[in-house]
């Protein structure tokens, strides 16, 4: 259900831009304007259902309630190669992400318990930005953020790592 309503918004907002493009900049007539805008919004809505949404899972991803937040900010997580936009979340034991909403392809939610930490590593994102936060846990996982302010992200970190000790 949801892959059909995306590809019918994607379909339908195609078809809108496009005519209005045309009949602002292109002066055409009104007939043409309705077969462009009409054949958008079919090709537009199949190809993005078949090819586009077709990896949106079915099963709605619902996210912990936060309590207890005592940092928080926007981040990318790497996932499966990609970086997924959202938030992190520092609460009183775990370290948590959580996508956004524009990100309905890779919705997921990311916990580390502050006690399996090993590591607070920083990286250069594109080998060259300095903006990347390495989590290593002791299970051999490797979780990297793309953070803004990653020294303070460590610092609070590991001030809350000192603080459960």
């Amino acid at each position: 259900m949801k892959r059909l309503k995306y590809s019918l918004v994607l379909g339908l907002g195609t078809s809108i831009f496009l005519a209005l493009y045309f009949y602002y900049k292109e002066n055409y007539t009104s007939n043409v304007i309705l077969v462009i805008a009409v054949f958008m919004f079919i090709f537009m809505t199949l190809i993005s259902y078949f090819k586009m949404f077709a990896h949106i899972n079915s099963k709605e991803v619902i996210f912990q309630e936060l309590k207890n937040v005592t940092y928080s900010g926007r981040a990318n997580h790497y996932l499966n190669g990609i970086t997924v936009g959202g938030n992190l979340y520092l609460v009183d034991n775990q370290l948590i992400f959580q996508t956004n909403i524009l990100n309905f392809l890779q919705k997921h939610e990311c916990i580390i318990n502050l006690k399996d930490i090993t590591s607070i590593e920083f990286e250069k994102t594109l080998g060259m930005i300095n903006n990347g936060l390495l989590i290593r846990t002791e299970n051999g996982l490797k979780e990297q953020f793309v953070v803004t302010n990653r020294e303070k992200w460590k610092n609070e970190i590991e001030k809350e790592l000192k603080i459960e000790s």
